[in-house]
């Protein structure tokens, strides 16, 4: 009998994983790394065994990725940088750890799966925003997970693995949503008149909604409406530039090896902000 070499075999595996993930009914997809889907993953991401195996046909390397907030949300637990994220949970008075499907990922890390809450968990990113604290990220509604498959450095723990029970998540670490429909901007800016108020406040959820792979772009353009208003006089054009600015500092960074910095921040802003104010909306200067 013929044998087969162990990365013919590995790839072999990789397959295997993603027709069992997907055997779940849990949507799979491609990626070359955390950060490189292969598909446009958000529709594409599939239970289809059919698309899958001819997906790790084609890329017999690919990672798997799992989208969360959809049968569960995950939460990452980071160590690469102090305090960690099992500080923070210590700090929280969370226990060492819960009795639900964990990851060990390749930093040491770990990914703690959990049910999806009612209202659904949208990404966080540490203590930024809506987040609960240094290095805990939630991966939910819009995010995803690498799974646990051969080689790519993510493995199952042995004693809380795939098939565990999945938990509530502890109230303690539920993000702090937002309650109230419009953003609290003051009434009493002189200059500021309902239609301003109303397209500030849209401009500001359309960048903290902003998706991976979406928030520049969005940025972009909402800063260049908003400086076309402020060129016409319809908003202040210093309340409007620091509204803009406080919104796009509550972005999530997406990648926590280069996250978006506070005077890169600064500067895509006022890039777009002043070039919308060259170009007044309706022409008034």
């Amino acid at each position: 009998m013929k044998r087969v070499d162990k990365a013919t075999y590995n790839r072999f595996m990789l397959m295997v994983k993603a027709a069992g993930y997907a055997s779940r009914g849990w949507r799979v997809f491609p990626c070359l790394a955390k950060e490189r889907p292969l598909v446009k993953w958000r529709d594409a991401a599939t239970t289809d065994h059919e698309t899958v195996l001819a997906w790790w046909k084609r890329w017999p390397h690919a990672l798997i990725g799992l989208p969360t907030g959809e049968t569960f949300v995950v939460l990452d637990v980071d160590v690469k940088t102090s305090p960690t994220g099992f500080d923070t949970l210590v700090d929280k008075g969370e226990p060492l750890w819960w009795a639900t499907p964990t990851v060990i990922t390749p930093s040491g890390g770990a990914h703690a799966y959990f049910r999806v809450p009612s209202p659904p968990i949208r990404n966080t990113n540490g203590q930024r925003g809506r987040g609960i604290g240094p290095n805990l990220d939630w991966r939910g509604v819009g995010g995803y997970v690498i799974a646990p498959s051969p080689l790519s450095g993510y493995r199952w723990d042995p004693l809380l693995g795939i098939d565990t029970p999945m938990l509530e998540v502890p109230e303690a670490l539920l993000p702090q949503e937002r309650t109230s429909n419009r953003l609290d901007l003051p009434t009493t800016v002189i200059g500021l008149d309902p239609y301003g108020e109303a397209a500030l406040d849209k401009a500001c959820r359309s960048i903290l909604a902003a998706r991976n792979g979406e928030q520049e772009a969005t940025l972009n353009s909402e800063c260049f409406s908003i400086g076309t208003l402020a060129g016409a006089r319809r908003i202040p054009t210093g309340f409007a530039r620091d509204t803009l600015q406080w919104a796009a500092r509550q972005i999530v960074s997406y990648d926590s090896r280069r996250p978006w910095l506070a005077r890169t921040i600064e500067a895509k802003v006022d890039k777009a902000f002043n070039a919308g104010l060259l170009l007044p909306r309706g022409g008034h200067a």
